[in-house]
């Protein structure tokens, strides 16, 4: 009876792994083109203990070795650990390369994404493409760049007029200068201090 007890026994390491495939699918998707030497020297691993985890599929990785590799690679350890299907693995590579070099806001805003759902997701997306893409076109309208180079003083009292305010539009008035298309009263003077002087 020990006897079938002993056959029937699984190995196992310091972690279980849950993820459909072999904790050695997820170690060939970050191999990258490199032998398992390089990839053992790269990660500072013995290269023994990595040609184990190809040679025994049901092998699992020590924490040390884990931490290792994740730190060589930016991908968290938990990917590692239960992976998924592979192109999740991918995924979950890329985006931690991405945001390993991003600023902190860049980073809050990402995290704040993966809060949202697929369809979330998706549907955020589509609005920033409309809107971005109405901006665009609000951009192409020659009317509309005049508008936006007006100085703010003018702008302020399109906005007062359009919003009905006539008391804002009238102590406006006094801050006016001169309207866009009369010449810089500086200049007169200065042509006439040349003059002057010769």
């Amino acid at each position: 009876m020990e006897k079938n007890q002993a056959a029937t026994k699984e190995p196992s390491g310091s972690f279980e792994s849950s993820g459909k495939e072999p904790f050695s699918a997820r170690l060939s998707v970050l191999l990258k083109g490199r032998s398992i030497n390089q990839a053992a020297r790269d990660w500072g691993v013995n290269l023994s203990t990595l040609k184990n985890y190809f040679s025994r599929q049901s092998s699992t990785p020590r924490h040390e070795v884990l931490s290792k590799i994740s730190a060589s690679e930016n991908v968290p350890i938990e990917w590692l650990l239960y992976g998924g299907s592979i192109e999740s693995g991918e995924h979950a590579m890329q985006g931690a390369k991405l945001t390993s070099g991003l600023s902190e806001s860049v980073q809050k805003i990402a995290a704040m994404l993966e809060l949202l759902n697929q369809t979330e997701k998706d549907a955020l997306v589509r609005t920033l493409m409309l809107k971005g893409v109405e901006s665009v076109l609000y951009l192409l309208d020659e009317g509309n760049l005049k508008l936006l180079q007006l100085p703010q003083v003018v702008k302020d009292q399109i906005l007062a007029v359009h919003s009905g305010d006539a008391a804002h539009v009238a102590a406006d008035d006094k801050k006016v200068c001169a309207s866009t298309e009369e010449k810089d009263p500086t200049e007169g003077r200065l042509v006439a201090k040349h003059k002057q002087a010769s």
